[in-house]
């Protein structure tokens, strides 16, 4: 979280506890003996803060450099007393607290540990959730694209929207473009759009006939987030090389560009994605679930940039993958938090990603989500 999202007392506690280095004071002990009831309660781990990353479209991959060590802060003491009497005070006006990666939260429904961050298994036969030892850096900037890439794009565009009229609802097809006043090969496309819901019970019937992994409702989802859409996106179980590709059919695009198409059988047909998504406004929260490949490795790549707060949280014993883009990151990850897990032996691994124009979830509220959702 953000530190101009905290409070001045909330910002103390963050750098107080942490950025300092000095030991957490455990509390809890004296205030139970101050009320006769005594108890004890071991403080959490040390918060640690690992490499960070990154994702889009226009990048490449850099050697990363080396890290360089955090600069501490200057703090003031504070007597164990005092923070004992406010403490004190919150238990007798019915308030309560619980440690919370490291500091003291009131009112946290969940408990949870940072730790540097590690790839995490995916499958029982080690496809793994892992970033890539090097982070990604933007393209330099391009020139404007020619005329004939965009004729190009333009004939794609098209092919695809003229396949969407000749198919019907739960079909899908393979196709082929190509210039036929040129010797180029052609290039593969699919239409697989995903089957969209606006009713979770809809969705949860087609979910169970297709066989695809199912995302459960969230318990822990903020007051004010609706559930806008809910989706299930087929896929292609084998994709023919663009040279042996043998069409049903021929379409003339117009400036000597040529589609070859056919319509893909129903076995060759997999539903192995699906996502919830919830929506408050201008933020939206994505979670879905994809079934991956025993042999894929990696299963899931996390790209990264050099200034992504990649980090583990630990739930109970059950760890995610957490990533924050930094304030000032030069690239759009599309999104502001992105939390990922797995159930390897179902062979799943789950996303959740947030988007938001506007600050309107904490850290804390997002990683409460997932936690509801991974017991």
């Amino acid at each position: 979280m953000d530190k101009r999202e905290l409070t001045q007392e909330e910002r103390f506690l963050k750098d107080g506890d942490r950025s300092a280095g000095f030991t957490p004071v455990d509390v809890h002990e004296p205030v139970m003996k101050a009320l006769g009831l005594g108890g004890t309660l071991s403080a959490a781990g040390e918060l640690t803060s690992p490499p960070s990353g990154e994702t889009p479209n226009i990048m490449r991959r850099l050697e990363a450099e080396a890290g360089t060590s955090r600069r501490r802060k200057r703090i003031p003491r504070i007597p164990v007393q005092g923070w004992a009497a406010a403490l004190l005070v919150i238990v007798l006006l019915g308030g309560g607290y619980t440690r919370y990666s490291g500091e003291l939260r009131q009112g946290a429904e969940s408990q949870y540990k940072v730790l540097p961050y590690k790839p995490l298994p995916a499958t029982n036969s080690g496809g793994m959730i892992m970033k890539p030892d090097e982070p990604l850096i933007p393209w330099p900037a391009q020139a404007q694209p020619s005329e004939e890439d965009e004729l190009y794009k333009l004939k794609y565009s098209k092919g695809y929207n003229v396949i969407e009229t000749l198919l019907n609802p739960g079909e899908y097809a393979t196709y082929v473009i190509k210039r036929a006043d040129r010797e180029e090969e052609g290039h593969l496309g699919l239409y697989s759009p995903p089957i969209i819901f606006k009713d979770y019970s809809a969705y949860k019937t087609s979910a169970e006939k297709y066989h695809a992994p199912e995302v459960k409702q969230p318990g822990n989802m903020p007051e004010g987030y609706i559930l806008d859409e809910a989706l299930i996106k087929p896929s292609l179980i084998k994709v023919e090389d663009e040279k042996q590709f043998k069409g049903e059919s021929e379409i003339d695009l117009g400036d000597n560009f040529r589609m070859t198409w056919k319509r893909e059988k129903a076995e060759n047909i997999a539903y192995d994605s699906s996502a919830l998504v919830y929506k408050k406004g201008k933020s939206q929260v994505r979670i879905s679930a994809s079934r991956v490949d025993e042999k894929a490795e990696p299963a899931e790549s996390l790209l990264w940039t050099e200034t992504t707060k990649v980090e583990n949280i630990d739930i109970g014993g059950k760890e995610l993958i957490y990533l924050e883009p930094s304030s000032d990151e030069k690239i759009d990850l599309g999104y502001k938090y992105r939390l990922v897990w797995s159930d390897p032996e179902a062979q799943i691994i789950y996303n959740m990603s947030v988007r938001e124009e506007e600050p309107e979830l904490t850290k804390d509220e997002v990683i409460r989500i997932a936690a509801g959702m991974m017991n």
